[in-house]
């Protein structure tokens, strides 16, 4: 009985142990490595849609721009890179052309998701993201995301690579312009994929 008792306690404790350890593992994950940060990134959509006002207009679009630094501090609103190079092409419902001068437009962190340590995606935010958009037969509008209304988008993480890339057709973008056809705020919704790179392949996110 003592003795079965002794080896009761034991596993108990070893159990008590191995939960500490997973909780101190959790709870020091504070930072986040992107792997191969020096490749930048490049994401593509075919396509992304920008709605409003019951009108909607769908582009073939590609994201391109570069990381600031590899590690980086899970902190609301830290920037993470910049957007140095838009196009929307192949457009159908209408036509959106990126305001060039706008560039390059930020990148900031704004959360993850999954239960740690094992991430399931990355929530970040774009700043200063300026498009004209026309819906057809239609006067443009000019959307602008804001620090207080940014463009937000999830990257799905799988075995610590980011796979796809969704626009959260939750957030809201402010439109401007005369007569503007789309009227209130815009949305941006689809899903697209992280193009592979030779120079590195796709961008691993590690917490550390």
């Amino acid at each position: 009985m003592e003795l079965t008792l002794r080896k009761a306690i034991l596993r108990f404790a070893l159990t008590a142990v191995a939960l500490l350890a997973s909780l101190a593992s959790s709870s020091d994950a504070h930072r986040f490595n992107i792997e191969n940060a020096i490749n930048g990134f490049r994401e593509i959509w075919t396509p992304l849609s920008f709605s409003a006002g019951g009108r909607t207009v769908r582009c073939n679009v590609t994201l391109a721009g570069e990381y600031l630094r590899r590690t980086n501090e899970k902190i609301a609103g830290l920037q993470l890179g910049n957007v140095l190079d838009a196009r929307f092409n192949t457009c159908t419902g209408g036509s959106a052309t990126v305001l060039v001068g706008t560039l390059p437009w930020s990148v900031h962190y704004a959360g993850f998701g999954g239960t740690l340590p094992n991430i399931t995606s990355l929530r970040f935010t774009i700043r200063s993201l300026s498009l004209s958009i026309r819906p057809a037969e239609s006067i443009a509008c000019l959307a602008r995301s804001t620090t207080e209304s940014p463009a937000r988008f999830i990257a799905t993480v799988a075995f610590g690579s980011v796979t796809t890339v969704r626009a959260d057709e939750t957030a809201t973008i402010p439109l401007e312009g005369f007569f503007c056809a789309f009227g209130g705020a815009g949305a941006l919704s689809g899903t697209g994929a992280q193009l592979v790179r030779e120079e590195g392949g796709l961008t691993r996110i590690f917490l550390i």
